[in-house]
């Protein structure tokens, strides 16, 4: 699904532009789970580490994310951010691709990212997604480990972005579909 509806060059150089970064010069980042937001130290911690990484921070924040740091008095950690309103999820995935890295503790990320050939810092104890961890996905818990594995794939991210274009993705290839096809079609003919 994620080819099919990922933004073509023009539309992602254009939400570039909407959002003010350059290609694989940003992170974004996305939290809404109830262990990073519910929490406010968890969440002042989440927030203190993005606003320390050494790239700008596009956080498209999700209503209950807002509503968690307003409730604990957050609001000034967020102004150090590049927030903006929930965006859907075409523009999501167009602003995936071109990013240097995305901070996340959404599963769905981390099975986009083995599409896209981005890493994610997973801000999880476990993951349901355990075949990309380690590969697309490594996880941290809320605090220092954030900007520790951030700032490492910063110092050397061609090469990290050259590891991950080279990684098959555990989900297939996307031509599913194609080939279930192709294989009906071979049986129908025998």
């Amino acid at each position: 699904v994620v080819p099919e509806i990922l933004p073509d060059a023009g539309e992602q150089r254009a939400l570039l532009h909407t959002y003010g970064v350059e290609p694989g010069r940003f992170a974004l980042a996305t939290f809404h789970r109830p262990e990073n937001v519910d929490v406010a130290d968890n969440l002042g911690m989440i927030l203190d580490e993005l606003a320390a990484l050494p790239v700008p921070v596009v956080l498209p924040l999700h209503p209950r994310t807002a509503a968690r740091a307003a409730a604990f008095g957050l609001d000034a950690k967020l102004r150090k951010l590049r927030v903006e309103e929930p965006i859907g999820y075409r523009e999501f995935l167009g602003l995936f691709a071109q990013s240097a890295f995305v901070v996340s503790d959404s599963g769905g990320v981390q099975e986009e990212a083995s599409v896209l050939k981005r890493p994610v810092v997973v801000v999880r104890r476990s993951t349901e997604r355990p075949e990309v961890d380690g590969t697309f996905a490594e996880l941290v818990t809320p605090g220092p480990g954030i900007g520790e594995l951030a700032r490492r794939w910063w110092s050397d991210l061609d090469a990290l972005h050259a590891r991950l274009a080279a990684t098959p993705s555990p989900y297939g290839t996307g031509d599913a579909s194609v080939r279930t096809v192709q294989a009906i079609d071979r049986m129908l003919a025998s």
